[in-house]
């Protein structure tokens, strides 16, 4: 199958190559006065997009159509009406994907992509849905975001540490609106939790504790059947690759990725960011982590780089530690919970209900409450609402930039502990992470990404 026609220049089109086109670009606008979005590693200050009234449509695309990118497809398809939106367009390196995507919505082969640098062309497109495989998530971002696109990037934040500085630095450098894909951050159950930290109705926090764990062995763990038809005809394998090794096509990472730390963090960012990134929300998300250590085995399955347990420890500057469990062979987790001096929070799992019972040496001061919305808990379209909703209002998505920072700078620092066999600390200020000793080291690289030592 060959790709469709606006896909038909190289595919691994230079750095330089796309710069010149958007210096011509440049040009046409000065004498045309016609705004032309995208600019990848432009120097100028950022496209501003198109000003989105209250009542206006939003035009959506999707970069990355495997199965998430197609969950979203399909969910904002059916609430398409309700959130005034258009889908506009789809990109993906496989052709296969790129077709079924393009089915479900009903698009022409002109809004076909398999390179998201063309697509950022379009000038008619409001906001980017990024759904690809972890290392194309920095880059599709940005350049998402410099072209004056609304960004829902999926979880985790980014792959490695510095890429979500980069996202977060030209998120505020932008002023586009930026959702992080966990979908738990739509429960209302952290944002009443939230809200009763900031009335001091828990005294100081204390510790936190909270777990994703299943027990897929029989199916092994993120071991995808691998599609007959894949081949590299038809998937664009060096764009897959992107930063990444230079290997020969291999489809069964190509299918199953999450197996492989060249593409993804494993346990910490596949599951463990959908327990954070909801924590943090309900402690206020006002904290990058003091220092993090985390330890992981793997007993069980051993079709893989990743662990397949894992632990993490991240001690706040407040006092707060966050406790945080994952496992893909016992599903038996911890339960949810936040701890405060005078009081204690237990969510509950599956639903969104959230309860505040008092410390024994507080009971006569603290009154014991309850939220319960009756809502199911990780709705996806609850969080795609909300990131329609703040592109219209300029209001604070629930899992916004800030917090997804946090999150992602707790995730990289424990990847990295576990990983280096070390404790390690994080400088706000400075951005540096260090060992014990003081001495600074720089995070994981794709060129750099050491072997486990334990």
């Amino acid at each position: 199958m060959k790709p469709h026609s606006n896909n038909s220049a190289p595919q691994e089109e230079s750095r330089r190559t796309f710069i010149q086109k958007a210096a011509a670009v440049a040009a046409t606008v000065a004498v045309t006065g016609i705004v032309k979005t995208p600019v990848y590693g432009q120097n100028q200050a950022p496209s501003t997009g198109r000003v989105i009234g209250a009542n206006d449509r939003i035009v959506v695309a999707y970069v990355g159509t495997g199965s998430q990118g197609k969950a979203h497809v399909r969910s904002q398809k059916e609430h398409a009406a309700e959130n005034n939106i258009v889908q506009g367009a789809v990109c993906d390196v496989y052709q296969k994907h790129l077709d079924e995507a393009k089915t479900i919505i009903g698009l022409k082969d002109a809004d076909t992509f398999m390179d998201h640098r063309k697509l950022l062309e379009r000038k008619d497109i409001d906001a980017i849905i990024v759904a690809t495989v972890d290392q194309w998530h920095c880059d599709v971002a940005c350049d998402a975001l410099e072209s004056g696109k609304h960004v829902y990037g999926e979880k985790p934040f980014a792959r490695y540490f510095d890429e979500g500085f980069r996202i977060y630095d030209t998120v505020k450098r932008t002023g586009k609106t930026f959702t992080v894909g966990s979908q738990y951050c739509g429960d209302q159950k952290y944002h009443k939790a939230a809200e009763w930290i900031r009335e001091g109705k828990l005294g100081p926090l204390v510790w936190a504790q909270g777990s994703y764990c299943r027990n897929n062995l029989k199916n092994s763990e993120w071991t995808y059947p691998i599609d007959a038809d894949a081949n590299e005809s038809n998937l664009d394998w060096n764009r897959w690759l992107g930063r990444t090794p230079k290997i020969p096509f291999t489809p069964e990472r190509y299918f199953s990725w999450h197996k492989f730390y060249d593409y993804n963090s494993g346990i910490l960012g596949n599951l463990l960011s959908h327990t954070f990134l909801p924590l943090l929300l309900a402690t206020g998300a006002s904290e990058y982590p003091r220092r993090v250590t985390c330890t992981g085995t793997r007993k069980v399955s051993m079709d893989r780089d990743i662990t397949d347990t894992t632990h993490l420890l991240a001690e706040m500057p407040s006092g707060l530690t966050l406790c945080v469990a994952g496992s893909t062979v016992n599903e038996v987790g911890l339960p949810e919970m936040i701890r405060g001096r005078q009081g204690t929070l237990y969510f509950s799992s599956g639903q969104d209900q959230v309860s505040l019972k008092p410390e024994r040496p507080f009971a006569e001061e603290i009154e014991p409450q309850e939220h319960r919305s009756g809502q199911v808990s990780g709705d996806l379209a609850r969080l795609e609402k909300n990131f329609f909703d703040c592109i219209r209002t300029g209001q604070t998505p629930f899992a916004n930039v800030d917090l997804a920072i946090r999150a992602h700078t707790i995730l990289c620092l424990a990847e990295m502990s576990e990983r280096l066999g070390l404790m390690l600390y994080f400088d706000e200020k400075s951005r540096k992470i260090s060992t014990g000793d003081g001495k600074v080291i720089p995070g994981l690289t794709y060129d750099s990404a050491a072997p486990r030592t334990t």
